[in-house]
């Protein structure tokens, strides 16, 4: 259990090199059969200078508690900690608006940097990307008429912090929904020709139906877009996502172990189990969720899915 020094930091103990860290993660997951959280969604504010047509998070931003304090956001990770989580990502509504007095965004990802394994953050990408973190995804959802429809006309400010930045591990993410899944060629193509990024992942747009669009991918929409991922993959494309989990989404036939993740709201909720969980209804046969199916995979020792866990964090 962390001790609580006056000044509001926790006693750092003495870092672990990660291969024995993770290795003694899984030893306690897979021998002694605690339910040990690997990866935490932290959402730290549902505040966003975005209105994007895919997501329900910024919707929520004039409720109430919808921007965690600095108190609660340290209290969270230290929560977090003692749980045994390894990996955290900060998310939002847009992360980097964060502010609570004199602490910003990046006072809080120096802070988690002392306690976790690896810290990583998603932002949309419109304001610096110079934030401490271990790994930094970028959502960007198609080239610039794609992006600018589904994103609120950001594509220019993206690629010009993207062009600018000297964080060295960014890569970007991309949510293929109805509109967008024909552009994930040009995407691919258009990441591999940027020297800042070092790749990128997918995810498939899952219906929360709260005010979002209704951009949910056919079966044959889905289908076709795994196929060419696939294709893109062999063809030498910075696509990170492991071939197998993809395949597995063609008919979200694979073996999700939720309990590897936790998630906590702007609010201070955690809640175990499913990202969805807290955040809408669960359909998991709508599920589009890879990093989860990525994690469920690296559990099951499936190699893909560690090379993947490995390219993206380590």
């Amino acid at each position: 259990m962390l001790m609580r020094l006056p000044n509001n930091e926790n006693l750092k103990t003495a870092p672990i090199p990660w291969p024995f860290d993770l290795s003694w993660f899984f030893l306690q997951r897979k021998i002694l059969g605690r339910k040990l959280p690997l990866l935490a969604s932290f959402k730290v504010t549902y505040s966003c200078n975005l209105a994007c047509r895919a997501c329900p998070f910024h919707l929520r931003s004039d409720n109430e508690k919808t921007h965690m304090s600095w108190n609660t956001a340290i209290r969270k990770l230290d929560l977090l900690h003692r749980f045994g989580t390894r990996l955290v990502v900060f998310e939002g509504g847009e992360p980097l608006l964060w502010r609570d007095g004199s602490h910003r965004f990046h006072d809080l990802v120096l802070y988690a940097r002392k306690y976790f394994l690896r810290v990583a953050v998603t932002t949309n990408g419109t304001l610096p990307l110079d934030v401490p973190s271990h790994t930094l995804w970028v959502s960007l959802d198609g080239l610039k008429e794609t992006q600018d429809y589904l994103r609120s006309d950001s594509f220019d400010r993206i690629c010009s912090n993207i062009k600018n930045t000297k964080h060295p591990k960014v890569f970007i993410h991309c949510t293929l929904n109805r509109r967008n899944w024909r552009d994930a060629e040009s995407l691919a193509k258009w990441v591999q020709e940027i020297p800042t990024l070092k790749g990128m992942t997918v995810q498939f747009f899952y219906p929360y139906n709260q005010g979002e669009e209704d951009l949910f991918l056919l079966p044959e929409e889905r289908r076709a877009v795994i196929e060419k991922l696939l294709e893109l993959k062999k063809r030498g494309s910075p696509i990170l996502n492991s071939a197998n989990r993809l395949k597995a989404f063609i008919d979200n036939h694979w073996t999700c172990h939720d309990d590897i993740l936790i998630n906590v709201e702007p609010d201070g909720t955690i809640t175990k189990g499913c990202y969805v969980k807290n955040r809408g209804k669960i359909n998991c046969d709508a599920c589009g969720f890879t990093p989860v199916a990525e994690a469920s995979g690296a559990l099951d020792f499936i190699p893909g899915s560690i090379y993947a866990g490995w390219r993206l964090f380590f």
